[in-house]
């Protein structure tokens, strides 16, 4: 089996036992400590993945973006402010991704129930594809989070892909993986201390952005992506209040390039038993490949809410890549932008893979070292790694 054909396990929507939940808890606790944070909202970035069915989950910071067509459309549309902040997109890098065809844009509008939607561009690479949508006619509260009731999402035809997606709300994370306004503002809270978030851009209008994956390489290039959108409401505690019956069906072409840079390594990770044992980096992506023999899953028990006692697995998993350090110095924490991908290349369990979009636009050229984390549950600390890319 090829490296670019592998076959690996993408995470599903399940229902996550609470024991699970804590220690995830735990854990970002421990990351936040050990890096002296003062602020106690830690951005996570897990996204539901979703397909073609209704829509009820609060989502928290997407990771974003586009779809399109011809990319000689640029200069007349532009690129979308929220996709623009969301991944923190230099004019030089926007200037780039359109020359080397990653980013391509659309002129698909469609009216409804006094609510036009515009598929604003897209941001296709091996991987992965960054979708946004303006909506314009539809407006909501500060605080108050817009959500479409279904959605449902081909790529000619095709639904063999997983995809998220959620209002953008203006903010992104800092260095520390902290949420901040995208414009530099504070954070406004609720008496709660709940983050107030506002999804109202400053015309009015509203972003949705989408990211869709695949575990196929250049699945998404140069496809015909068709989106249904349906009815418009608000979200609340994990529930959806219909608001506008709407209908609003967009066609458009992805672009797409392989603009990845592929780095084979030997490296072993401190004291583990896992060697990285190559990182491809596009603007967007990321994917590591590990040599990481499976074990068998620890197996746990917990006390759920009915007072029964159940059982989790605890597989293994290597240490995750979460930053990067480039040439100049400049360290990146915190990248991923959720809907990873991850598990092996074979029934046998020995090639690993962990593969993830970033939250902001990078040079993969200049990134000289990639940063990785685990949790020490035994000595209750977390502990560093870093991984050095070597040209061949």
């Amino acid at each position: 089996m090829s490296r670019n054909d592998t076959i690996y396990t993408l995470q599903q929507d399940i229902e996550i036992p609470k024991i699970v939940t804590d220690k995830v808890n735990k854990t970002f606790e421990q990351i936040r400590k050990d890096a002296d944070m003062k602020n106690d909202k830690m951005v996570t970035y897990q996204k539901p993945e979703r397909k073609c069915r209704k829509r009820y989950m609060v989502i928290a910071l997407a990771a974003t973006l586009a779809v399109g067509t011809a990319t000689a459309y640029a200069a007349y549309t532009g690129w979308s402010k929220g996709l623009k902040e969301e991944l923190r997109i230099s004019e030089d890098q926007q200037n780039h991704m359109e020359e080397n065809g990653m980013a391509a844009f659309s002129d698909a509008t469609v009216t409804d129930a006094g609510v036009t939607v515009t598929a604003q561009q897209s941001i296709t690479d091996n991987y992965y594809t960054y979708l946004s949508f303006k909506i314009d006619g539809y407006s909501v509260e500060q605080g108050v989070q817009p959500d479409f009731e279904t959605i449902s999402v081909t790529v000619d035809g095709q639904d063999d892909f997983s995809w998220g997606g959620s209002f953008y709300n203006g903010m992104i994370s800092d260095e520390n993986g902290m949420a901040v306004h995208a414009d530099g503002s504070e954070l406004e809270t609720e008496e709660d201390g709940s983050i107030i978030e506002n999804y109202v851009m400053d015309d009015g209008s509203l972003e949705y952005h989408m990211i869709l994956k695949s575990h196929e390489k250049g699945f998404f290039t140069g496809k015909q992506l068709h989106v249904e959108l349906e009815n418009l409401g608000t979200v609340a505690k994990a529930q959806y209040f219909p608001d506008i019956e709407g209908s609003w069906i967009l066609d458009m072409t992805l672009g797409g390039a392989d603009t990845a840079k592929y780095i084979e390594t030997n490296e072993k990770l401190g004291d583990t038993e896992t060697i990285v044992t190559g990182v491809e980096l596009s603007p967007v992506s990321m994917r590591v490949t590990y040599d990481f023999p499976k074990t068998e899953p620890r197996m746990e028990e917990f006390e759920d809410e009915n007072g029964e006692i159940q059982t989790v697995a605890w597989p293994a998993q290597p240490p995750f890549a979460f930053g990067i350090r480039l040439k100049d110095g400049t360290v990146m924490k915190y990248i991923s932008a959720g809907s990873e991908s991850t598990g092996y290349t074979s029934e046998e369990g020995q090639e690993y893979v962990v593969s993830f979009p970033l939250d902001r636009v990078i040079d993969p050229d200049q990134v000289e070292t990639v940063l990785f984390s685990e949790y020490d549950e035994e000595n209750g600390k977390q502990l560093t790694y870093e991984v050095p890319l070597k040209a061949n």
